[in-house]
């Protein structure tokens, strides 16, 4: 697939199914080919937590009691949703406490972040990062394993893709100013 065809067709595809498959041995490969995204200093600040298909029933119980307490409606509405994903990793980024490289690897984040979701889709799956307000609770972070150096830059569900979601034509299209 061309890069430019790539970045302007792919879209966050939020149509889940139980049957779906993802080939994890290709899905890994991608993330390797990711790492190749800029980072300052070669310091590569993520780690990617991989919950598997077989696995996502059991972690998406444990992550709706943690994050909807007392509430079994949401709860279930979750685990529902979450349970039919291929795939999904939680992404972790090292925090630093400088300002400068805190900045950069976050920078370096969304960098390997969108260079994943860019090889994601042209292998033919789709993917979808979410950052729901509960990764920032304790108890969320003890049941990934986070340390306390990182940060939780949220879920990447890996699916396959969805041939009906549309590519929409984006509203800043005059970013340059000129000074």
């Amino acid at each position: 697939m061309e890069l430019k065809k790539a970045i302007i067709e792919r879209r966050s595809v939020k149509k889940y199914d139980y049957e779906m498959y993802i080939d994890e041995e290709k899905l890994f490969s991608l993330v390797d080919l990711a790492t190749y995204a800029p980072n300052h200093g070669m310091r590569e600040p993520w780690r990617l937590v991989y919950i598997n298909k077989k696995q996502i029933p059991e972690f998406a119980e444990k992550v709706a009691q943690s994050a909807f307490v007392n509430d079994p409606a949401k709860q279930e509405k979750y685990i529902n949703k979450v349970t039919k994903v291929g795939g999904m990793f939680v992404i972790l980024s090292k925090r630093d406490s400088r300002q400068k490289e805190n900045l950069e690897n976050q920078m370096a984040i969304g960098a390997f972040i969108q260079n994943l979701m860019l090889l994601i889709h042209d292998e033919g799956m789709g993917s979808c990062w979410k950052t729901p307000e509960f990764i920032f609770k304790p108890t969320f972070r003890k049941i990934v394993g986070v340390n306390d150096d990182e940060d939780v830059n949220g879920f990447l569900y890996v699916t396959e893709k969805d041939p009906s979601v549309n590519v929409m034509t984006r509203k800043n299209n005059s970013l340059i100013t000129e000074w």
